[in-house]
């Protein structure tokens, strides 16, 4: 039972949310605050609290999309079904109400001993939207696609969103800006374009159950021309950064990018013009998480460009 319980929250993924919230915060926040001289006020219960409470909302945002797509599933995945095969669906409610609970209880209390309760409002929009999501948006056209790819452009910014808390006037006046945004960008339309691509994975169990997302209404030559797009969008905006990272004899920094980024973007971008079946999708989806995990760890490049 543990182990389905692993497999239906999705621990690669939350592994992924992980590696952002912790990236961001010591490839990017810290060290940008210690060279404007802002100290931190946060304790280690404080970040112990936060990343759990984005973790935990993560994770039960999987398990109730699965519990969802029961339907869709049996046609789509059947050999990686977990509610209703390894699981019951009982067994997956419950799972599913523990993690809200504790994660949207860990974001509370955080706010609490912040001294400002409306700030956890944050943790109940985000476990909402991915409740809303799995219920209903997914099944309509883009929506849900665009659900789910602006709550993972606000990964990077949570801790920064944590540090305003106490101390908004110092922080505001740092310039993480620009950095934080390339990063939410980067996340966003990385993982628009990962959603796009699991429809047309998944788009023979989601016309039997009337769903409406990209491939189903615009087709699936639409769909790769979205795709294309998406890609043509990320590879052109790295570009745009190349260009500035040259004029500063930052070599490293257009090397790695080209390398993790712009190279793996065009071989998805192949996989998909080329693909006809679910397999070939899945493999261009697989593509995805690995340009993701390229794009993520580039934090630490960025660390070791600052002055």
């Amino acid at each position: 039972m543990l182990k389905a319980f692993i497999r239906l929250v999705r621990w690669p993924n939350l592994l992924i949310i992980a590696l952002i919230f912790i990236l961001a915060k010591t490839q990017i926040i810290d060290p940008i605050g210690e060279l404007s001289g802002v100290v931190s006020c946060l304790t280690p219960l404080h970040w112990l609290l936060v990343a759990s409470a984005t973790v935990l909302i993560a994770a039960s945002g999987n398990v109730v999309n699965d519990i969802f797509d029961q339907d869709i599933d049996v046609h789509n995945r059947p050999d990686r079904l977990v509610v209703g095969n390894a699981l019951t669906e009982q067994q997956a409610w419950n799972l599913y109400y523990v993690l809200i609970t504790f994660g949207v209880g860990a974001g509370m209390f955080l706010c609490l001993q912040m001294g400002n309760i409306s700030n956890s409002l944050v943790f109940l929009l985000t476990a909402g939207g991915l409740y809303f999501y799995s219920y209903s948006y997914k099944r309509q056209f883009l929506i849900g696609n665009l659900v789910v790819a602006f709550m993972s452009g606000l990964v990077p910014f949570m801790p920064l969103y944590v540090e305003m808390m106490c101390n908004d006037a110092e922080w505001n006046r740092l310039p993480w800006a620009p950095v934080l945004v390339a990063y939410g960008f980067f996340a966003f339309l990385t993982t628009l374009l990962r959603e796009v691509i699991k429809d047309m994975e998944d788009i023979k169990g989601d016309q039997l159950l009337r769903c409406r997302t990209v491939p189903i209404v615009i087709g699936l030559n639409g769909a790769k021309l979205v795709v294309l797009l998406l890609v043509l969008m990320l590879v052109a905006a790295v570009a745009w950064l190349q260009k500035a990272w040259l004029q500063q004899h930052d070599l490293t920094s257009a090397i790695y990018f080209l390398v993790t980024v712009q190279l793996p973007a065009a071989v998805v971008a192949a996989r998909v013009v080329l693909g006809s079946e679910p397999k070939d999708f899945r493999l261009a989806s697989t593509l995805t998480k690995v340009l993701m995990l390229g794009g993520i760890l580039s934090m630490i490049v960025y660390r070791f460009t600052l002055q």
